[in-house]
């Protein structure tokens, strides 16, 4: 599998439409679980999901105006911007790649998904929903789970490409009758 570009224009479009069924999947559990936490609690309320997962997970409405983890609060819209740019470099190149590369398709589609879920969030509401909360980390969102579990694949499938590949000894050839030595 390689991750370099290449043109496939032949690549048949039911392979391509891998990319775009991840990403509007993320899309789909992105919106409705936002809209559920914004139809159910109130911005900064913590609701414990069960007794034997209170130290570590809970779900806590927060808003974000900036990137994840509250970062560039102030870059909304240049954050809007930069999602339309990505995504529409992600879907020509989704279009370069050879039909055996679904994991880097699936990785670009949840990373195309989890920018498209968020800037619907800041078009319509000038901020991200955020709900997801490990005690250890900042607050986040399915949109924000998907593009960094795109991320971490495509990391693992650029590492996976740059360990060469061990070299095999060639198997000893042999007369009829003979013995390799």
């Amino acid at each position: 599998m390689q991750i370099t570009s290449q043109d496939n224009v032949g690549v048949p479009l039911r392979v391509q439409l891998n990319l775009f069924l991840v990403a509007a999947v993320v899309i789909a559990a992105d919106q409705l679980s936002k809209w559920a936490v914004r139809s159910r609690m109130e911005i900064g309320e913590t609701v414990e999901i069960h007794p034997w997962l209170s130290d570590v997970f809970d779900l806590a409405h927060t808003t974000n105006t900036g990137a994840a983890f509250g970062m560039f609060k102030s870059g909304g819209a240049l954050l809007t911007v930069l999602a339309i740019l990505v995504s529409a470099a992600i879907v020509y190149y989704n279009r370069t790649l050879a039909a055996e590369q679904v994991w880097l398709r699936t990785a670009l589609g949840l990373q195309v998904g989890g920018a498209i879920g968020n800037m619907i969030d800041r078009l319509h509401q000038g901020y991200v929903t955020d709900f997801l909360h490990l005690h250890y980390w900042p607050v986040f969102n399915i949109a924000d789970a998907a593009i960094s579990t795109g991320v971490v694949i495509l990391v693992i499938l650029m590492r996976s490409e740059s360990k060469p590949a061990r070299a095999r000894p060639a198997p000893a050839v042999t007369e009829p009758g003979q013995t390799p030595d």
